[in-house]
């Protein structure tokens, strides 16, 4: 159960970071089309050619009955798929910090969480997301990929877009809504459903989408709020010596 809700926690930051970036523009104001989806079609398209962002991230994963909450900052580069996050969060009534770094679509973890888990007492651990996330039944990547480009993607694709009205999210902004169907996981029951809320600025990027998500047994809230548009992003990856490589190994205690 603790693995579920894990395998969870770190897919879903990336993911919902993979819904955003734009370059810094506030003295340039888009006239939107009537159209809500052409309208959200075109915001996802400019701001998939943004480059970086920083990020405030706040989620929910219900699953199975148990619950997975996190609150956490970042900056990541949408063209280089890199980024990194440092997040809080409670999984099954257990409280703890963790600190992310992701390179493609490998990640790597470090949280007090894992601390006595880890073979070797090595302090980061690495991860595929998507591998990861498959295997628990909860495939995550399948609606919100940890890719940026497949996420911006999917809501230039959506189709059935209603505009809700205009908002302040530190600027005016207008705020649309979309649902969609989410394909069959692997073990699932049936196929899940999927909602957005997005929040485009007058300068025609996306600046806050949330995204709720019903597959598999588990339930996704995750809202993400961007800013520091086209900043440049740098992390440093974990030395070998200090990971421990989960993807070909799981980690005992985590069912593995």
């Amino acid at each position: 159960m603790r693995r579920l809700a894990y395998a969870s926690l770190l897919a879903l930051p990336f993911a919902a970071a993979a819904c955003g970036g734009s370059k810094s523009s506030s003295n340039i104001t888009v006239t939107l089309k009537a159209d809500p989806a052409t309208a959200v079609k075109d915001a996802a398209a400019k701001t998939a050619q943004a480059g970086s962002e920083h990020l405030a991230i706040a989620g929910r994963i219900a699953a199975n009955g148990q619950t997975v909450t996190f609150k956490g900052t970042g900056d990541f580069d949408t063209k280089k798929h890199l980024g990194s996050l440092n997040a809080d969060f409670s999984v099954g009534g257990l409280n703890g910090s963790l600190e992310e770094v992701s390179s493609g679509k490998d990640a790597y973890v470090k949280s007090d969480l894992l601390g006595a888990l880890t073979p070797g007492g090595k302090p980061w651990v690495k991860l595929d997301l998507a591998q990861t996330a498959k295997s628990q039944g909860v495939d995550i990547t399948s609606f919100l990929s940890q890719d940026p480009t497949q996420a911006l993607t999917q809501l230039q694709g959506l189709s059935n877009v209603q505009k809700v009205n205009t908002q302040i999210i530190g600027s005016d902004a207008t705020h649309y809504r979309a649902t969609f169907d989410v394909p069959k996981a692997k073990r699932a029951a049936k196929a899940g459903t999927g909602r957005y809320d997005i929040w485009i600025g007058q300068d025609g990027y996306v600046h806050q989408l949330k995204a709720v998500v019903t597959t598999g047994g588990a339930t996704s809230t995750v809202t993400t709020d961007l800013s520091a548009f086209g900043e440049a992003v740098s992390i440093t990856l974990p030395k070998a010596a200090d990971t421990y490589d989960a993807t070909k190994t799981p980690i005992p205690g985590l069912g593995g």
